[in-house]
């Protein structure tokens, strides 16, 4: 969630997410007052969250802390 997924570790990564967030990807965002709207921001949160559930299985770490957030 905290950095980008490093495409050089999980190589099968890009061809399941194709618009990959992370939150320091956002507060990089944030810091260049890059989102207009609060509505923006969320949208990108609730990318990271969408991105763990559907490239994990329901039964992993990164899932349920995904569906926490």
């Amino acid at each position: 969630f905290s950095q980008p997924v490093d495409p050089t570790v999980v190589l099968d990564y890009a061809t399941i997410i194709k618009n990959p967030m992370d939150f320091s990807t956002m507060r990089s965002k944030v810091e260049r007052n890059f989102y207009p709207t609060i509505d923006e921001f969320l949208s990108d949160f609730q990318l990271v969250c969408d991105n763990a559930r559907l490239y994990n299985a329901k039964e992993t770490l990164y899932w349920r802390q995904a569906d926490k957030l």
